[in-house]
C-alpha cells in the first residue's frame, strides 16, 4: 500500500480514503542509549543513540505489539545530535546503519514510518533533546555556567542551580551536596524556550541574518571563508536529516519525513524584552529577555517565580521576586579562539548592540527594547526554511522505478501546539515556496490541563485557548472537539487543502502521584478481566481518541517507550506517556491469547477497532469502548457524484476484544461483508450496495 495526497485526504492507491492510526516511537529516543548524563566536553561527543528505540534483536517483539494494536503508522523519532555529536559534518555511521535495519524490521510487519527531527527546548543542555552540544560552543556558551546564571534548567544540573527552592534547601540542610537529592519540578521544561540559552540558539537559528548580522562562523582552514551562524546551523541541521535518508533509500515503507518537532521562534517577534514573553506557561524562575542576557553576563537580577496556580492564571502575577546572583559566573566563554570558528566574544545580543554596560552606572542598560519586534516567525523564518528543507529532502530520496504508484516523499510541516503557540499560523503555498507540494499538517493536540496537571476530572477544566471554566463533560468534550476541528481547518485553509495528521496526542499515565504504581493491581491493569489501577488513565485516553474520531482525524499517539519504568517513566525530564511499560506486565505466557497485550497501559482505550480503508466518504468511524460498540456509516455520492473504489471498505478488529469470530455481532444496513481472521485480529471487509447512497456497519462485542 502506498500513502498519497488526493483532496485533503489520505488515500491509497485504490483511492479508498486511508484513517492513519499509530504511535510515537519512541519517548526515550531523546537520549543517548549510554546514559542520561550531561555535561560540556567529550561526555557530549563520545555518546551513542545505537538501541534506541531499542535494540535490534528486541525489534521484532515490539512490532509484533504495535501491529496488534493496528498502530501500522508511527513516526519515528530521531535527533540531530544522535547523527552529528561527533562534531560538525562528523556523522555516526553506526547509528545510521542501525536505523536502516530497524526500519527494515517494521516493513516485515506492514509499519509504515515517517521521520521525526525531534527536538524540545533545542538540545540536552539547553532543559531538553535535539541539538548536538557542538551548536552551542560555536555560538560561544559555556554550559557549564548554565544552572548559576539561570540560563537553562536541566533535569540532569538540578539542585545546582538558582531556584529559589534549591537556595532554601541549601541553607536548611547547610550542605550544598545534598541540594542534589531535590525533586525535578514536573513539567518545568516549557519554561527553558525562554531563558537565554534556548531562545539565543532558536534565534540564530531562524533569523541569524537579520538579527546577528555579525556573527561570521569561520569555515575554511585559514578562516578564509565565512558564513552567518543562521546558514551555518541551518545547512547543518540539512545536511545531517539528509545524511540519514541517504541510508533508508529503496525503503518503500517510509512515507515521508517532518521538518522539526514544535520549532521555537525564540525571541523573534517579542515587542518589548523589558516586559517579557507573552506566553502562558510559566513554571519557576521565568527572566524577563533582557534580564536573561544580563544574567549571562553575569549580573545579578530580581527575577519573578512562578507556579502553576491562581496567580499566574488568574491574577498573572509571580508567586515571589527572587535575587538571582550569577556570583561572578557567565553563560558565555572567554575570550579567545573558538575550536569551531565561532563566536568567543561574550553576549551575542550585547555585540548586536541590543544592551550594554552604563559608562557612568557601571550597570546594564537595555538600548534596543524593541530589537526583536514586528518579523512574522511563520511568514518570514519557518516557511522558506520549510522549502529548502524540503527540497534538499527529495533531492536525495529515490524511489525505485515501477508500474504501480510509487510512495512519494511528503513532508510534515508543524509549528508550536496550536494551543499554546505564540504565533499565528503561516499560509503555505506550493506556488510561492517551491518544495512545498506533498506536505502534510502534522500538528499536535493534548488536553494541556490533563498533560499539565497529571490528573484528570470529567466534570470540570479549562479552555487553554481562552482561558474560562468548562463545567460537565459534554462542555469538554466539545471544546476539545472544536480545538481539534480548528487544527484540520488550517491545513484546509492556509496549506492549500492539505491533509492533517495530529502528530502528537496522549496523557499522562504517572496521575494523581503515580497513585497507580502501588500495590498489586498495578500489574493488573493491562487485558480483559484484570483489575484496572489505570481507570482514570483509561479514561482520559478513551476521551483524547474519542475527540480524534469525531473528527475522522488520523493521529501518532505520544508515546510508545519499551524501556519505561515506574520510577523514571520514559526517561526524559519526569515525562511518563508511554503506552506500553515492561513493569506493567503480569506475566503472561506466549500461548495466553493476551500475551502480545502485556504491558499495555489503559489497554481498553488504546487497542479499539477502526475503519482503517475507507472505499466511500466517511461520516463516523468511531467506537463506544463502555457500550462495546463500533460504528462506521459513510455516503457513495459525494458532491453528485457517485465513488467508484475498486476495494471495500477494511476494519480493523483486534483481538483483545473479540478472540473468535463469534465474538463479533455485526449488521450492515445494506450490501455484504466477510470476516477474514490474522493470529492477533479480524479483518472486516464492506462492500456497501451501490444503489444506496447511506450506508452503515455496527459490531457489538459480546
Amino acid at each position: 500500500m502506498v500513502i498519497l495526497i488526493k483532496d485533503g485526504e489520505f488515500v491509497d492507491e485504490h483511492g479508498r480514503i486511508l484513517n492513519l492510526r499509530g504511535v510515537n516511537v519512541a519517548g526515550s529516543s531523546k537520549i543517548p542509549y549510554t546514559s542520561n548524563n550531561i555535561s560540556s566536553g567529550t561526555v557530549g561527543k563520545d555518546v551513542t543513540f545505537v538501541g534506541r528505540p531499542f535494540p535490534l534483536s528486541e525489534a521484532s517483539v515490539h512490532f509484533t505489539r504495535l501491529r496488534a494494536c493496528g498502530y501500522t503508522f508511527i513516526r519515528f523519532i530521531v535527533t540531530w545530535e544522535a547523527i552529528e555529536h561527533a562534531g560538525p559534518g562528523i556523522y555516526d555511521t553506526e547509528y545510521l546503519d542501525y536505523i536502516r535495519q530497524v526500519l527494515e524490521k517494521a516493513k516485515e510487519f506492514g509499519i509504515r514510518v515517517f521521520i521525526d527531527p525531534h527536538q524540545d527546548v533545542w538540545s540536552r543542555w539547553t532543559g531538553g533533546d535535539g541539538a548536538p552540544l557542538w551548536t552551542l560552543e560555536v555560538v560561544g556558551f559555556d554550559v557549564d555556567n548554565f544552572p548559576l546564571c539561570d540560563a537553562a534548567l536541566c533535569q540532569q544540573t538540578y539542585g545546582h542551580g538558582q531556584s529559589t527552592p534549591e537556595q532554601e534547601f541549601r541553607r536548611a540542610a547547610g550542605d550544598e551536596e545534598n541540594a542534589g537529592t531535590l525533586k525535578f519540578p514536573k513539567m518545568i521544561w516549557p519554561t527553558n524556550y525562554f531563558k537565554l540559552a534556548c531562545a539565543t540558539m532558536f534565534t540564530l537559528f531562524w533569523a541569524g541574518k537579520r538579527l546577528a548580522p555579525h556573527f561570521m562562523v569561520n569555515t575554511g582552514k585559514n578562516g578564509e571563508e565565512k558564513i552567518n551562524i543562521q546558514t551555518y546551523l541551518q545547512t547543518h541541521y540539512i545536511n545531517s536529516m539528509a545524511e540519514l535518508l541517504k541510508r533508508l533509500i529503496g525503503l518503500d515503507n517510509i512515507v515521508g519525513i517532518g521538518t522539526m518537532n514544535e520549532p521555537h521562534s525564540g525571541y523573534i517577534n517579542v515587542a518589548d524584552i523589558s516586559r517579557g514573553f507573552d506566553q502562558s506557561l510559566k513554571y519557576g524562575l521565568t527572566p524577563t529577555p533582557i534580564q536573561g542576557m544580563c544574567l549571562g553576563e553575569g549580573h545579578a537580577q530580581k527575577v519573578g517565580e512562578w507556579s502553576n496556580g491562581m496567580m499566574q492564571y488568574i491574577l498573572g502575577r509571580p508567586d515571589r521576586w527572587v535575587m538571582v546572583d550569577p556570583k561572578g559566573k557567565k553563560a558565555w566563554k572567554d575570550h579567545g579562539s573558538d575550536s569551531h570558528g565561532g563566536n568567543s566574544n561574550g553576549c551575542v545580543w550585547r555585540q548586536a548592540g541590543v544592551w550594554d554596560i552604563n559608562a557612568q552606572t557601571l550597570k546594564p542598560e537595555l538600548l534596543q527594547p524593541h530589537y526583536f519586534a514586528n518579523i512574522d516567525f511563520g511568514k518570514e523564518c519557518y516557511v522558506p526554511f520549510a522549502a529548502d528543507y524540503a527540497n534538499a529532502m527529495r533531492a536525495v530520496w529515490k524511489t525505485p522505478p515501477s508500474e504501480s504508484p510509487s510512495q512519494p516523499l511528503l513532508i510534515f510541516l508543524e509549528l508550536q501546539p496550536v494551543d499554546f503557540s505564540l504565533m499565528p499560523f503561516p499560509q503555505i503555498s506550493s506556488k510561492s515556496h517551491e518544495g512545498l507540494v506533498d506536505v502534510v499538517n502534522a500538528s499536535h493536540w493534548y488536553d494541556g490541563i490533563t498533560v499539565f496537571t497529571k490528573s484528570w476530572r470529567s466534570y470540570f477544566s479549562f479552555n487553554t485557548q481562552t482561558l474560562r471554566p468548562l463545567f460537565g463533560y459534554n462542555s469538554i468534550f466539545k471544546t476539545h472537539v472544536s480545538h481539534i476541528a480548528a487544527i484540520k481547518r488550517l491545513g484546509v485553509e492556509n496549506m492549500e487543502n492539505s491533509p492533517t495528521l495530529i502528530g502528537e496526542c496522549g496523557i499522562p499515565f504517572d496521575m494523581n502521584g503515580r497513585k497507580s504504581y502501588r500495590g498489586s493491581g498495578s500489574k493488573c491493569a493491562n487485558v480483559n478481566g484484570a483489575p484496572d489501577s489505570f481507570g482514570q488513565q483509561t479514561t482520559a485516553m478513551d476521551h483524547t481518541i474519542r475527540c480524534m474520531e469525531a473528527n475522522l482525524a488520523s493521529f501518532t499517539l505520544w508515546n510508545y517507550t519499551p524501556d519505561n519504568t515506574n520510577a523514571e517513566g520514559d526517561l526524559w525530564n519526569g515525562e511518563d506517556l508511554s503506552i506500553y511499560s515492561a513493569e506493567q506486565k503480569i506475566g503472561r505466557n506466549e500461548e495466553d491469547p493476551y500475551f502480545i497485550y502485556d504491558g499495555l497501559r489503559a489497554a481498553r482505550a488504546v487497542v479499539r477497532p477502526f475503519a482503517q480503508c475507507i472505499a466511500t466518504q466517511p461520516l463516523e468511524n468511531k467506537f463506544d469502548m463502555k457500550k462495546r460498540v463500533f460504528t462506521y456509516r459513510g455516503i457513495s455520492n459525494v458532491g453528485g457524484e457517485t465513488m467508484k473504489v475498486d476495494a471495500p471498505t477494511e476494519i480493523f478488529v483486534p483481538k483483545l476484544w473479540c478472540m473468535v469470530e463469534s465474538d463479533m455481532k455485526i449488521s450492515i444496513s445494506q450490501g455484504r461483508f466477510e470476516v477474514e481472521e490474522q493470529k492477533h485480529w479480524f479483518t472486516v471487509k464492506y462492500w456497501p450496495s451501490e444503489s444506496e447512497v447511506e450506508h452503515s456497519l455496527e459490531i457489538r462485542f459480546t
